[in-house]
């Protein structure tokens, strides 16, 4: 793909300088190719033509090699057309794009659902004092919609007094990494050439983009004035002299040459028969490596559109996609294979391998035009096996790799898949944020603070106009996401009550703060066992007993791990949970799934929160089914598996993908359980 990338930018490059050339000379055709020709006057010198045509000395030697060693009067000299523009022009636009466009100290950035300040600041690489000293508000919390001014990183820390949005002192050469604006109108070749680098340059810096997804608003890094030229190989036709011996026919010329007739007759128009001792002129074709500016004025009508077939060539050999008929998947993981007795946890990992094959065989079976091949590896929970194991030749081949949970180790296994453009995937960690980091890099559990967004759009929906009780139970320790769901009611100007309970909720507690006529949602503080135990009958006696009121209640992630004992409670009180994950009992698939993990491996999964075997099937159905359609990153698509549902993005231009699916699991007072996702 590189090489035909690089043969269509020669090939444009060619058309390009044909447009503006500009030699005083007379043009031939040969072999559908045309070239200037002159014909040498007496007294003339290789120095005397090249002075009188505007060109370089070699330039006239390089196309005709013979005039090195001599030139006489009658004999012609060939240029082709395509490779020599008005050199004035073209000095003039390289002095013009050597410094980049001024970039201002700072950006606005438009807050997003489920973004925090600091997700914003690490995203942007500044500190969230230096976000606060330009946006003061924002020290009391930030909210979607809200424009946020960001400084540049150089700008972030300097002194606030002198912090400003004039253009910082950037000059020929700086490669300060930069934050800009997508303006409407801009494309990739504009903005590669308003900052001095390059088109390939930009998509490197930031994987998000494509020529599909160019859009205005949008933030991208740049390096101004990191412009990078392209190498690449053409043909040209150089022009050999030869002296006509006897015997020898047109024919006979060209096959010793390689060439065609027509070619050779097209090249000596003006001989009209072969005479021995004349000169013949023979046009040999050549590979030649040639360097080609790719934000040159010379290409710009060729790469204005992002939909130029060239931009599109530039994009695929960034991103490097491997060989389609084979996708190569590992999976590293703290099998703990060399151990006495498995953990719990280590069996666990062993069931997401299990589930991962069972995903493999599925995909084979429905697309046998691709080969999928895994290999699993064991960490041993150790470092220095994850770094002997990357170490290995065979890694670099790899279209997909598995993590373990461990930050240290995702961090490492993320900087081996940026330096080798391998997806790299985390279905176990719950709180890391690399993602911001790797842009290769797939979040599988969603983040706290999106799930969080989710939660929040959910309940404005679902239970508007309802009046809010939290239980709070003071021996346990307050979920953070309901101290955030609380901020977010107040606000709204929401009021919400809390009843303290120190062993157990009663009923008439609960009554003395329901008014008659109202709707009450009941959120207990805690997603504890414990707490459901101490206050489950309280709040179905209330559910029985008060007919003038309507009440719900609103759980947490861990709830789904209790619905095998308390579903029957939480269908009566009308309850509402929201989970990264969620498998129905009745569910006929995941039950024919348990029987096919029974019959494959002779034993059932372990009961854990959530199902590792179901973990790793719908997350090797999904990647697997990804790289089936299509290795680009970009490409992703939704899916809603047997536990676990994707909904990948990424955070911005430059990151990781992020999983946005939330689960919100409604069992209601007719015994059935609804399930949405978000």
């Amino acid at each position: 793909m590189k090489l035909k990338l690089l043969l269509l930018i020669a090939a444009i490059f060619s058309i390009a300088l044909q447009v503006s050339a500009q030699l005083p000379l007379p043009i031939r055709t040969i072999g559908g190719t045309q070239f200037y020709y002159h014909e040498v006057q007496k007294k003339e010198t290789l120095f005397s033509i090249a002075k009188k045509l505007g060109i370089e000395k070699n330039d006239i030697i390089k196309y005709n090699p013979n005039a090195a060693e001599q030139i006489k009067e009658g004999q012609f000299l060939f240029f082709p057309v395509s490779d020599f523009a008005n050199r004035s022009n073209k000095t003039q636009n390289t002095q013009t794009s050597a410094i980049s466009a001024p970039v201002p100290t700072s950006f606005n950035h438009i807050v997003e659902k489920g973004e925090t300040l600091y997700g914003i600041a690490k995203n942007y690489g500044v500190t969230t004092e230096a976000i606060i000293r330009l946006n003061p508000d924002a020290n009391s919390g930030i909210k979607e919609g809200q424009n946020l001014k960001i400084p540049q990183n150089p700008a972030a820390q300097q002194e606030p007094d002198s912090i400003t949005t004039d253009a910082p002192e950037i000059t020929s050469g700086d490669t300060t990494l930069v934050y800009v604006t997508i303006r409407p109108g801009d494309t990739l070749f504009s903005m590669a050439k308003r900052y001095n680098t390059s088109i390939d340059k930009l998509m490197e810096l930031n994987p998000g983009i494509s020529p599909q997804n160019f859009k205005s608003g949008e933030i991208i890094r740049v390096r101004p004035n990191y412009f990078t030229t392209i190498t690449t190989e053409r043909e040209t036709t150089e022009f050999r002299s030869y002296e006509i011996k006897r015997g020898d026919t047109y024919f006979s010329i060209a096959r010793k040459f390689n060439i065609s007739v027509n070619d050779l007759k097209a090249a000596n128009p003006d001989m009209k028969k072969l005479k021995r001792g004349k000169t013949l002129y023979i046009p040999i074709k050549k590979i030649e490596t040639v360097v080609v500016d790719p934000s040159s004025s010379l290409l710009n009508d060729q790469l204005s559109s992002n939909d130029s077939p060239i931009i599109q060539e530039m994009y695929d050999s960034v991103h490097v996609f491997r060989d389609d008929n084979n996708i190569n998947v590992a999976l590293l993981l703290p099998f703990m294979l060399n151990s006495r007795t498995q953990t719990k946890q280590a069996r666990l990992y062993t069931e997401f391998y299990k589930g991962f094959l069972l995903a493999v065989d599925t995909i084979r079976k429905s697309n046998t035009s691709k080969r999928i091949n895994v290999f699993a590896y064991d960490t041993q929970d150790s470092q220095a096996h994850v770094d002997s194991i990357l170490n290995a030749p065979a890694m670099a081949e790899m279209d997909m790799i598995f993590t373990p949970d461990d930050d240290k180790q995702i961090a490492k296994i993320a900087q081996y898949g940026i330096e080798h453009k391998i997806a790299v995937i985390n279905s176990f960690s719950l709180r890391n944020d690399i993602y911001n980091d790797y842009s290769t890099l797939f979040q599988v559990n969603t983040p706290q603070n999106y799930m969080q967004a989710k939660l929040f759009d959910f309940f404005d929906d679902t239970f508007r106009g309802y009046e809010v009780v939290f239980i709070n139970m003071t021996s346990e320790t307050e979920k953070e996401m309901v101290g955030e769901l609380k901020a977010h009611l107040s606000a709204k100007n929401i009021n919400y009550t809390t009843i303290d309970i120190s062993t157990s909720l009663q009923a008439d507690s609960l009554n003395q703060v329901l008014m008659q006529g109202k709707r009450y949602v009941i959120i207990p503080t805690s997603g504890s066992r414990n707490i459901l135990i101490k206050s489950l009958d309280a709040i179905k006696n209330v559910k029985i007993d008060r007919y003038d009121i309507s009440l719900c209640m609103l759980g947490h992630p861990e709830w789904a791990t209790y619905i095998a004992e308390f579903g029957e409670d939480f269908n009566r009180i009308d309850t509402y949970i929201y989970s990264r994950f969620f498998s129905r009992q009745d569910s006929q698939s995941v039950h024919n799934f348990d029987n096919t993990f029974h019959q494959w491996y002779g034993e059932y999964m372990i009961y854990a929160a959530p199902r590792f075997g179901l973990l790793g099937y719908d997350t090797g159905r999904y990647f697997l089914e990804l790289f089936m359609h299509s290795k680009d990153y970009n490409n992703n698509f939704k899916y809603e598996g047997l536990q676990n549902s994707f909904d990948f993005d990424r955070i911005s231009n430059w990151s990781g993908f992020i999983n946005k699916s939330v689960y919100f699991i409604h069992f209601t007072v007719f015994n059935t359980t609804e399930t949405y996702i978000k």
